[in-house]
Protein backbone atom coordinates (compact mmCIF):
# COMPACT_ATOMS: atom_id res chain seq x y z
CA UNK A 1 0.00 0.00 0.00
CA UNK A 2 1.43 3.42 -0.88
CA UNK A 3 2.26 5.99 1.74
CA UNK A 4 -0.49 8.37 2.59
CA UNK A 5 0.59 12.01 2.53
CA UNK A 6 -1.22 12.65 5.77
CA UNK A 7 -0.23 9.60 7.81
CA UNK A 8 3.54 9.38 7.09
CA UNK A 9 3.75 5.59 7.36
CA UNK A 10 2.63 2.49 5.60
CA UNK A 11 -0.36 0.71 6.79
CA UNK A 12 0.62 -2.56 8.48
CA UNK A 13 4.20 -1.45 9.41
CA UNK A 14 4.99 -2.01 13.06
CA UNK A 15 6.98 -0.04 15.59
CA UNK A 16 9.50 -1.43 18.12
CA UNK A 17 7.95 -4.17 20.20
CA UNK A 18 8.54 -5.06 23.81
CA UNK A 19 10.61 -8.11 22.81
CA UNK A 20 12.99 -5.96 20.72
CA UNK A 21 13.42 -3.60 23.66
CA UNK A 22 14.07 -6.48 26.09
CA UNK A 23 16.74 -8.01 23.82
CA UNK A 24 18.49 -4.65 23.45
CA UNK A 25 18.51 -3.98 27.19
CA UNK A 26 19.68 -7.56 27.88
CA UNK A 27 22.65 -7.19 25.54
CA UNK A 28 23.53 -3.82 27.04
CA UNK A 29 23.53 -5.28 30.55
CA UNK A 30 25.74 -8.20 29.46
CA UNK A 31 28.30 -5.83 27.97
CA UNK A 32 28.32 -3.66 31.10
CA UNK A 33 28.76 -6.76 33.31
CA UNK A 34 31.67 -7.96 31.13
CA UNK A 35 33.42 -4.59 31.35
CA UNK A 36 32.96 -4.37 35.14
CA UNK A 37 34.22 -7.93 35.63
CA UNK A 38 37.27 -8.03 33.35
CA UNK A 39 38.69 -4.54 32.86
CA UNK A 40 40.15 -4.26 36.39
CA UNK A 41 42.20 -7.43 35.83
CA UNK A 42 43.88 -5.81 32.83
CA UNK A 43 45.50 -3.23 35.12
CA UNK A 44 46.25 -5.55 38.08
CA UNK A 45 49.89 -6.33 37.13
CA UNK A 46 50.71 -2.61 37.17
CA UNK A 47 49.15 -1.97 40.58
CA UNK A 48 50.94 -4.66 42.58
CA UNK A 49 54.18 -3.84 44.36
CA UNK A 50 54.68 -7.57 44.92
CA UNK A 51 54.89 -8.33 41.23
CA UNK A 52 57.58 -10.22 39.38
CA UNK A 53 59.63 -7.05 39.00
CA UNK A 54 60.44 -7.09 42.74
CA UNK A 55 61.68 -10.68 42.70
CA UNK A 56 63.59 -10.01 39.48
CA UNK A 57 65.25 -6.90 40.91
CA UNK A 58 66.36 -8.75 44.05
CA UNK A 59 67.70 -11.76 42.12
CA UNK A 60 69.69 -9.50 39.82
CA UNK A 61 71.04 -7.44 42.71
CA UNK A 62 72.17 -10.51 44.67
CA UNK A 63 73.74 -12.28 41.70
CA UNK A 64 75.53 -9.31 40.16
CA UNK A 65 76.40 -6.96 43.04
CA UNK A 66 75.80 -8.02 46.60
CA UNK A 67 77.25 -11.53 46.70
CA UNK A 68 80.25 -10.99 44.50
CA UNK A 69 82.27 -8.50 42.51
CA UNK A 70 80.17 -6.25 40.23
CA UNK A 71 82.95 -6.54 37.61
CA UNK A 72 82.24 -10.30 37.43
CA UNK A 73 78.44 -10.74 37.58
CA UNK A 74 76.98 -14.14 38.44
CA UNK A 75 80.29 -15.31 39.99
CA UNK A 76 79.48 -15.35 43.69
CA UNK A 77 82.07 -14.99 46.41
CA UNK A 78 81.87 -18.14 48.54
CA UNK A 79 82.82 -16.31 51.75
CA UNK A 80 80.20 -13.57 51.32
CA UNK A 81 77.54 -16.03 50.15
CA UNK A 82 77.97 -18.36 53.13
CA UNK A 83 78.32 -15.31 55.40
CA UNK A 84 74.98 -13.94 54.19
CA UNK A 85 73.10 -17.18 54.85
CA UNK A 86 74.86 -17.71 58.21
CA UNK A 87 73.92 -14.18 59.27
CA UNK A 88 70.27 -14.51 58.19
CA UNK A 89 69.94 -17.86 59.97
CA UNK A 90 71.21 -16.50 63.29
CA UNK A 91 74.85 -17.55 62.95
CA UNK A 92 78.04 -15.55 62.70
CA UNK A 93 78.00 -12.14 61.07
CA UNK A 94 79.22 -11.87 57.49
CA UNK A 95 82.62 -10.33 56.72
CA UNK A 96 82.53 -6.55 56.65
CA UNK A 97 84.00 -6.32 53.13
CA UNK A 98 80.89 -7.90 51.55
CA UNK A 99 78.56 -5.74 49.41
CA UNK A 100 75.40 -6.19 51.53
CA UNK A 101 74.14 -4.91 54.87
CA UNK A 102 76.08 -7.02 57.34
CA UNK A 103 73.83 -5.92 60.22
CA UNK A 104 70.53 -7.16 58.73
CA UNK A 105 69.03 -10.14 60.51
CA UNK A 106 66.02 -10.84 58.25
CA UNK A 107 65.57 -11.12 54.52
CA UNK A 108 63.06 -8.26 54.57
CA UNK A 109 65.61 -5.95 56.24
CA UNK A 110 68.45 -7.10 53.98
CA UNK A 111 66.43 -6.61 50.80
CA UNK A 112 64.75 -3.35 51.94
CA UNK A 113 61.21 -4.73 51.67
CA UNK A 114 58.59 -2.56 53.30
CA UNK A 115 55.29 -3.33 54.99
CA UNK A 116 54.10 -6.91 55.21
CA UNK A 117 56.26 -8.08 52.29
CA UNK A 118 58.94 -10.69 52.82
CA UNK A 119 61.23 -12.93 50.79
CA UNK A 120 62.82 -16.34 50.79
CA UNK A 121 66.26 -16.66 49.18
CA UNK A 122 67.97 -19.95 48.42
CA UNK A 123 70.71 -21.43 46.27
CA UNK A 124 69.96 -24.79 44.66
CA UNK A 125 71.98 -27.50 42.99
CA UNK A 126 71.07 -27.91 39.33
CA UNK A 127 69.26 -31.17 40.20
CA UNK A 128 66.92 -29.23 42.52
CA UNK A 129 68.20 -29.74 46.07
CA UNK A 130 69.25 -26.87 48.33
CA UNK A 131 73.00 -26.34 48.07
CA UNK A 132 75.48 -26.57 50.92
CA UNK A 133 78.79 -24.71 50.64
CA UNK A 134 81.49 -24.99 53.33
CA UNK A 135 78.97 -26.57 55.71
CA UNK A 136 76.40 -23.78 55.29
CA UNK A 137 72.97 -24.60 53.91
CA UNK A 138 72.18 -21.82 51.45
CA UNK A 139 68.59 -20.95 52.30
CA UNK A 140 67.18 -18.08 54.32
CA UNK A 141 63.87 -16.44 55.01
CA UNK A 142 60.48 -17.52 56.26
CA UNK A 143 58.59 -20.42 54.72
CA UNK A 144 56.27 -19.64 51.83
CA UNK A 145 52.75 -18.50 52.72
CA UNK A 146 49.80 -20.58 51.59
CA UNK A 147 47.30 -17.70 51.39
CA UNK A 148 49.25 -15.08 49.41
CA UNK A 149 50.53 -14.86 45.88
CA UNK A 150 54.25 -15.65 45.58
CA UNK A 151 56.42 -14.49 42.68
CA UNK A 152 59.85 -15.87 41.96
CA UNK A 153 62.94 -15.17 39.92
CA UNK A 154 66.03 -17.26 39.42
CA UNK A 155 69.54 -16.76 38.12
CA UNK A 156 72.25 -19.24 37.18
CA UNK A 157 75.32 -18.45 39.29
CA UNK A 158 78.72 -19.94 39.98
CA UNK A 159 80.37 -20.46 43.37
CA UNK A 160 83.96 -21.75 43.36
CA UNK A 161 83.55 -23.06 39.81
CA UNK A 162 80.33 -24.99 40.54
CA UNK A 163 77.07 -23.99 38.86
CA UNK A 164 73.97 -23.32 40.97
CA UNK A 165 70.53 -21.68 40.71
CA UNK A 166 69.83 -18.63 42.88
CA UNK A 167 66.09 -18.59 43.65
CA UNK A 168 64.29 -15.55 45.11
CA UNK A 169 60.62 -15.77 46.12
CA UNK A 170 58.73 -12.64 47.21
CA UNK A 171 55.24 -12.21 48.65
Amino acid sequence: MPLSPTSGHRRGARAQTTIDFAIGIGLFLLVVAFVVAFVPTVFAPFQSAEGPQTADRIATSLSTDRLGDPAEPYLLNATCTTGLFDQLNGGDDAPLDCQFDTTADTTAALLSLDGPRDANVSVHELDGGVATVDGTTLTAGPSLPETRSVTSAQRVVSIDGETYRLLVRVW
